[in-house]
């Protein structure tokens, strides 16, 4: 062959590149066992080269322990006429240096002329156990029970836990359908979830999904909650499925629950009512005339009013809290002039206003602009917007409420204060529950850190939106957005 002609298939320097860029140890024997071909990777994994093998029996790769059987298993293999697939052979060798190692080995018998040679392929496994014996720790550290089921939903690894929790004995699970850990009366379902989840897999975190049972080796039920993750390897992608028993959790919640329900009936009727009587009385005795109550007493009755009406508004967030809490928030859409709400609540704030000697103006535009919402809870959210702005406000300052329609048709209220405004890091948790400002805690201003928290939830309960941007010294807006109604 010329030098610039190309390699055919039968040029045996084609074959020679494959054998020596093999990513395992290629050894080659003949019928006595002796090496007589090795590659080049077998100086990387036994730590000898081609050619301090070839001539030597193929047992000096043996481990010491198993020499003396492997001439007897060597010529038992040269019998037969089959090949062996790699990983069929799970054995060890050693290196030059003695130190011995875990191997996969595939062994093929090869015809040339006459002559029969054993060509063995070793592969050094000794990373991927390790590999494997970390993966098997972790999944024993694993604090929920954890099952490894391959494409076939069959279960091919447990971990302690599993046992534990459903009673099963250490490996009894493995070789079995992971329908066995699901209630006989979801089986038919489950195996076209899991089918499904086999097409995408992907990451599924805790408590996702409807709820869901698993069965005990007794056959009594409980309620879980389970992780999936696909796990990539060699042989295809298993998926672990880490399953939580939260019965605890759900006694706990029941009785969480029965106390809540109670502890709002309690609210509502022990709290609730006393207070509205003592509002009305307060009322029915600011009607007097001052001959029939007098100056003295009707500060008193200011006092004993504008106290009632605050616990009373506490009273009121509690249970709006509760709701919110118990996803209960009921929202009844129709209608509403907003410029009206405004104007009411303004007016229900104008007692304290004067007396903190904050000036409160409503823009002239907050006529004819309707949304479609909750008049009551629409009223909550004005209420509580413009009480906040008042308490953050210095006597002399003022609040402006606004009214527009935006460029996409939405209703636009805005609260503008010129109170002592809030940094960064404070405007970013004003929206939690029961959060207060370090201001607020420090200047002793009354507040429970609910009156956002509720505002934002009744908003988002509406589709709409509401957003804050405040500058230390300047003041605070607040910016809520709501579909309009159309008349």
């Amino acid at each position: 062959m010329d030098a610039g002609e190309a390699s055919g298939p039968g040029d045996p320097r084609l074959f020679a590149g494959v054998f020596e860029a093999s990513p395992d140890a290629i050894v080659v024997t003949d019928e006595q066992g002796s090496v007589v071909a090795a590659n080049s990777r077998c100086q990387v994994v036994f730590g000898l080269t081609p050619a301090e093998l070839v001539g030597r029996p193929v047992e000096t790769l043996v481990p010491a322990a198993a020499r003396g059987a492997h001439p007897g298993r060597r010529q038992g293999f040269t019998r037969t006429h089959g090949q062996r697939p790699m990983g069929l052979l799970q054995l060890a060798a050693v290196r030059a240096d003695g130190s011995e190692f875990p191997a996969e080995i595939s062994l093929a018998r090869i015809d040339v002329d006459g002559t029969v040679y054993v060509c063995a392929t070793v592969r050094d496994v000794t990373e991927r156990r390790r590999t494997e014996r970390q993966f098997r720790e972790l999944i024993e550290a694993a604090p929920d029970p954890t099952v490894i089921v391959d494409g076939a939903g069959v279960v091919v690894m447990t971990n302690r836990q599993v046992d534990r929790v459903f009673g099963y004995e250490p490996g009894a699970l493995v070789g079995s359908p992971v329908e066995r850990l699901v209630p006989e009366r979801l089986r038919d379902r489950h195996v076209g979830l899991r089918r499904g989840y086999a097409a995408a897999p992907g990451v599924r975190g805790m408590g996702q999904g409807s709820e869901l049972h698993a069965v005990r080796r007794d056959g009594t039920e409980f309620p879980v909650e389970i992780s999936l993750s696909p796990i990539e390897t060699d042989d295809g992608t298993l998926v672990a499925a880490a399953v939580r028993d939260v019965s605890e959790r759900r006694r706990i919640q029941e009785t969480a629950d029965r106390i809540r329900e109670e502890f709002l009936a309690t609210v509502s009727h022990e709290l609730r009512t006393p207070l509205t009587s003592i509002v009305g009385y307060a009322e029915l005795l600011g009607d007097l005339t001052d001959e029939q109550l007098g100056p003295q007493a009707r500060r008193m009755l200011e006092v004993i009013d504008r106290n009632a009406r605050r616990e009373l508004r506490l009273v009121n967030d509690l249970l709006t809290l509760a709701q919110l809490q118990e996803e209960q928030l009921q929202v009844v859409r129709e209608p509403v002039e907003l410029g009206e709400v405004v104007r009411a609540a303004v007016e229900d704030a104008r007692l304290t206003t004067r007396r903190r000697g904050v000036r409160v103006v409503v823009d002239p535009r907050a006529e004819d602009l309707l949304v479609l919402g909750d008049a009551g809870r629409l009223a909550q959210v004005v209420g509580n917007l413009l009480g906040n702005a008042v308490k953050f406000t210095p006597p002399g300052g003022s609040v402006v409420l606004a009214l527009d329609r935006t460029a996409d048709g939405q209703v636009e209220l805005r609260v503008e204060d010129t109170g002592s405004g809030m940094t960064a890091d404070v405007v970013d948790q004003v929206f939690d529950r029961l959060y207060r400002a370090p201001s607020a805690v420090r200047d002793q201003v009354p507040g429970a850190g609910l009156g956002l928290p509720i505002a934002r939830a009744i908003v988002e309960a509406h589709g709409g939106t509401i957003s804050l941007d405040s500058e230390p010294g300047v003041g605070t807006t607040v910016v809520v957005r709501l579909a309009a109604a159309a008349r």
